[in-house]
Parts: structure tokens; C-alpha cells; sequence
């Protein structure tokens, strides 16, 4: 008995690192998939979703279904707001007045994070999710992060509007960034907007050594569509004061599309 225990919990090991390893990082054209979970809402009301998209481009399209507490809900995905960028996955579906959004980490595997509902007839809601994700093919290798841009790019973040009012939800809008662009040089130069300066490479990370934004680190990463790009992640760019050094928001650097 204690040698079959032995085997099974070994065989659960086993089996519990290959369920791991088949995990990989979505690419901006993983194609068709399936993702469905579970939703539980800041006052303890419990749902469900499944969403059946297409992920061509960095951007998702198809529909998303959504149940929790006594309303449903189904919808199309907005291609503008439904989207992968950064190892997260984003999506927003409208119906008429009613809109259900939500968005987190995911992979090839799962996907969790946070949801935010408008239903008539029951207001706003919002919480936790998490859930999983079946893809149509395997996943290919991701983009490699790291690489220095070499054209120019256009500095950007998503400015919130918090709604103070019933049944009003934040609203966000894309505000260009106090850089306006950014350029940088093999040889360590940057240029940003008017102003220029220097800057020194970390692995991944650029960190900005002189003029107006000295003090400011950049992540070398993809963008949505996979070409390379710099983000100035907010919790990177605070001075010791606590004021920004960038942007109020983490600001996203790509080429113009």
C-alpha cells in the first residue's frame, strides 16, 4: 500500500510538471482559442465566462459570454479594446448599453486577473477571475524580448476618468506621453521629443543617465503586434517624492501603426 501511494504521488508530481511545461507565452497570432472561468464579484456573487476568439495580430475578435448572478450576457469582442500586449490578455465585449470587460496574465494555459460588467438592471459589477485556455494549435516560441528598437516611436498611455456617479464606470483614452517619441542609439544616445540625453542598457532594461528624464527605466519589450518596443512601467518611474517621472500612468513606446 505505502509503495502504490509512493507511485501515485509520484505519478502527480509527474504529471503536475508536465501540466507546467506545457504553458508557454502567447504570441500576437496564436490563432483560434477557447477561454472559460469563473468570476466572483467584490460582494461575494459568483459567475461564469467563455470566450471564443481569434488572436491575429495582437488583437482578439470573436464573441464572449458571461453569466453571474441573475443577469447573462453575450457580446462581441471590441477589437480595440480586446487585445495582447505585455503577457496579458484584454478583453471587451458591448451589446447594446450592456458591456462586460476583463483582463490579466495569461498564457497558453489559463488566464486570471480582474472583470468589470455593466448589465441593465444590475448595475455595475466587478471582482476576481480566473479561468483557462485551450488553443486550436500549439503554441509557437514567443518573441524574444530585449531588443533594441531601431526606428523611431511614439510614446503613449491610457489616461483614466474614474466615475464617481451610479452606474458609471472609468473610462480610459489614449493621451500622447510629455516625451511625445522616442529614439534610440546602438551608441547610447536618446532622443525625446525635443530633448536628448544618454542612456545605459541593463539586460532588458534601459536606464535614461542624463537630460530632462534621467532616472527613467525602460523595458525592452514587444508590442501587441510584436515588433520591439519600450515601456516605462509607473511602478519603475516614481521618484523618491513619489511624482512621476514620465508619464502618471506606464507609458508605452512603439512604432506608429
Amino acid at each position: 500500500m505505502t509503495e502504490m501511494k509512493s507511485t501515485a504521488l509520484t505519478l502527480a508530481a509527474v504529471l503536475g510538471l508536465s501540466s507546467a511545461a506545457i504553458a508557454a507565452p502567447l504570441t500576437p497570432d496564436s490563432g483560434p482559442m477557447t477561454t472559460s472561468g469563473t468570476l466572483q464579484d467584490s460582494s461575494g456573487g459568483r459567475g461564469t465566462f467563455s470566450i471564443s476568439a481569434s488572436l491575429k495580430g495582437g488583437d482578439f475578435s470573436g464573441t464572449m459570454r458571461l453569466s453571474i448572478g441573475e443577469q447573462s450576457f453575450e457580446g462581441q469582442l471590441i477589437t480595440a479594446r480586446s487585445y495582447l500586449e505585455n503577457g496579458k490578455c484584454y478583453f471587451r465585449a458591448e451589446n447594446g448599453r450592456a458591456r462586460a470587460e476583463l483582463g490579466g496574465p495569461c498564457d497558453s494555459a489559463s488566464i486570471g486577473g480582474r472583470f468589470e460588467t455593466f448589465l441593465p438592471g444590475d448595475g455595475v459589477r466587478n471582482g476576481a477571475m480566473e479561468g483557462h485556455v485551450q488553443l486550436a494549435r500549439s503554441p509557437a516560441p514567443a518573441s524574444l524580448g530585449g531588443v533594441l528598437p531601431k526606428a523611431k516611436l511614439t510614446c503613449a498611455y491610457q489616461n483614466r476618468r474614474i466615475g464617481v456617479g451610479m452606474g458609471q464606470a472609468t473610462e480610459y483614452s489614449l493621451a500622447f506621453s510629455n516625451m511625445a517619441s522616442l529614439a534610440l542609439s546602438p551608441a547610447g544616445a536618446y532622443v525625446a521629443g525635443t530633448s536628448s540625453g544618454r542612456f545605459t542598457r541593463e539586460g532588458d532594461k534601459i536606464r535614461l543617465t542624463s537630460g530632462p528624464w534621467a532616472g527613467a527605466i525602460g523595458t525592452l519589450e514587444p508590442d501587441r503586434s510584436g515588433r520591439p518596443a519600450v515601456v516605462f512601467h509607473i511602478e519603475n518611474n516614481r521618484r523618491p517624492s513619489g511624482v512621476h517621472i514620465v508619464d502618471p500612468y506606464t507609458t508605452r513606446c512603439t512604432e506608429a501603426r
